[in-house]
């Protein structure tokens, strides 16, 4: 973002043409499904308010900046931008019950500044290019009364149960440009209206609209699964010693494994599921498996290792998380792990309730080097991939 100072010393090198934007963030976000206004939330590190005002405060030919924001969320609109030190983000202002109504509310406190031009933006389109933001402002400069962005459908398309020709389809976007008196005229003579979008006033009139590419990323944020997906990555390890008990049984990412040495464990010893469950906990942030299952509870002692990973499972299941990935290698001398890969991916499919494609499962010896070459025991290694 830029400083005031640079803003200042910049400006001087710019032509004369005053240009301003309107963010409408008055909407309660009823589709998005939340109790909380989706513009104020922060979804991967940051508000979508703040996003779609910093795209603009990040672009030189911009005067100022006004958010439109509903009745009662002044506290949360200064808390986002409270560390702003730009002038041109303006005090923001209280919209209306309707998109339309709010968008005028802004224009009109815009008044006193004189625009020439005029940016009105949604705030659920965060991820808007500066290309399309200058090839808007620069065909405003050129004469132009109203700029939209817009882009051709990618499916087919039917209305009124007949196919058309999708080439002839536009879905439109914003930021939407206009001559600042233009469109506040048309806002004031057609208040009583509904339409869909501020360009749609032009039509009403006859004036011409220009149409600029817009980008498939500047999607309209409605839904929460219009969120950018965020994936984080956790690592597991696990080792144990073989059993001096001969009836210990070897047990390996929940399969019994036949005429082989059991590990010594509290619970059953299956370092490829503690491994596994060591990388999804700290995918998640909640801590290991020694924390969850401490060896001193008595309830752990002998216990089932796939019971632990259904814990798992439950959490991801409550935190609304899917595996995306799961890599285990298992390393020993014996026995060989590819005879019982594929067995072991079905336990572990079944467990976490996911696919088997997700799941990878290989061994590794270390060529007679080391504890488990020496054959003292088994040691795991987990990487899992979720997606949030």
């Amino acid at each position: 973002m830029l400083s005031t100072n640079k803003f200042q010393s910049s400006k001087q090198d710019r032509d004369s043409f005053k240009i301003y934007v309107v963010i409408a963030a008055a909407g309660l976000g009823q589709r998005f499904d939340s109790s909380y206004p989706k513009q104020f939330l922060s979804t991967d590190g940051s508000s979508l308010i703040r996003k779609s005002v910093d795209l603009f405060l990040s672009n030189d030919n911009i005067d100022g900046v006004i958010c439109i924001i509903p009745a009662g969320y002044y506290n949360e609109y200064f808390k986002i931008f409270e560390n702003i030190n730009d002038v041109r983000l303006l005090s923001p202002v209280v919209g209306g019950v309707f998109r339309k109504e709010s968008v005028r509310n802004g224009l009109e406190s815009l008044s006193n500044y004189h625009p020439d031009f005029v940016l009105i933006h949604d705030a659920a389109r965060p991820y808007c290019s500066p290309q399309i933001i200058d090839d808007v402002i620069t065909n405003l400069k050129n004469g132009e009364k109203a700029v939209v962005p817009a882009i051709s459908s990618i499916d087919s398309v039917r209305i009124k149960g007949k196919s058309v020709d999708r080439n002839s389809i536009k879905l439109i976007q914003t930021p939407q440009g206009f001559d600042f008196n233009m469109i506040l005229n048309l806002h004031k003579k057609y208040h009583d209206l509904s339409v869909s979008d501020d360009a749609a006033l032009c039509d009403l009139e006859g004036i011409p609209v220009k149409l600029v590419d817009g980008d498939i990323n500047n999607k309209k944020i409605t839904y929460k699964t219009d969120v950018a997906t965020c994936f984080k990555t956790g690592f597991g390890y696990d080792v144990h010693k073989f059993s001096k008990d001969s009836n210990r049984k070897l047990i390996l990412m929940g399969c019994e494994i036949p005429n082989s040495m059991g590990l010594d464990g509290v619970s059953d010893a299956d370092v490829g599921i503690h491994s596994l469950i060591d990388a999804i906990l700290g995918a998640l942030g909640e801590g290991s498996i020694g924390e969850l299952f401490p060896e001193n509870d008595p309830q752990n002692q002998n216990a089932d290792s796939k019971i632990f990973l259904v814990y798992c499972r439950n959490l991801l299941k409550k935190k609304k998380v899917i595996i995306v990935n799961i890599d285990t290698t298992i390393v020993c001398e014996s026995p060989k792990i590819s005879i019982f890969s594929q067995k072991m991916k079905g336990i572990i499919a079944n467990c976490l309730d996911t696919d088997e494609s997700f799941i990878n499962i290989k061994g590794k010896t270390t060529e007679g080097m080391g504890f488990e070459g020496r054959r003292e025991g088994i040691s795991a290694y987990s990487i899992v991939t979720l997606k949030f």
